[in-house]
């Protein structure tokens, strides 16, 4: 029988979820918009820039994904805590960022369609930041952008589960993935 984190604790749990998750986020988000400003103009639509918060909404909604998914996975929480924790993760994230709760939720549900599987994911979030990021997702340089992106999309999710172990203490979880991670890197 695995030992799940007591509610009680959630709170503490949040703040390192919300600390760690959010170091991650800012780092590939910036990548993100490195790589989408790189594109050239003539595979985009309309106007040239894009609004980055649903890009930022989007990037949490996905990494709410990948934690939840985690935690429950590996016993790290009761099953029946997912929604309070990720209500209580979601509320956090609006309030220290501003971004909207709703939107966030809204991204998470999108992912959550995919069941865990990496591809799927990888799928809906090269299609979503098409979408948000006004890229034609059928231009001649669509496929370098989406090699790229599932790259990007895969670390994030390693990082996420990775924080999220350490968030619930499980350091010897947390080095495994780390390893993971940096296999990954290395290929």
């Amino acid at each position: 029988m695995k030992a799940y984190m007591k509610r009680e604790d959630f709170s503490l749990i949040v703040k390192d979820l919300y600390k760690n998750i959010h170091q991650v986020h800012t780092i590939f988000s910036n990548e993100i918009i490195e790589i989408i400003n790189k594109y050239p103009p003539e595979d985009k639509f309309g106007s040239q820039t894009f609004i980055a918060m649903p890009l930022y909404e989007a990037i949490f909604g996905y990494q709410i994904t990948c934690l939840i998914g985690f935690a429950s996975r590996e016993g790290l929480i009761n099953i029946m805590d997912n929604l309070e924790l990720k209500e209580l993760l979601l509320t956090k994230i609006s309030n220290e960022t501003g971004f909207n709760k709703n939107s966030i939720k809204t991204y998470d549900v999108l992912f959550l369609n995919c069941k865990g599987n990496i591809e799927c994911l990888n799928n809906e979030f090269f299609d979503l930041i098409c979408k948000i990021c006004l890229i034609d997702k059928n231009s001649t340089r669509a496929p370098s952008i989406r090699k790229i992106l599932e790259n990007k999309t895969t670390v994030l999710a390693i990082e996420t589960q990775k924080n999220t172990a350490l968030a619930f203490g499980v350091n010897d979880l947390a080095n495994q993935l780390d390893k993971v991670l940096n296999d990954y890197r290395i290929v």
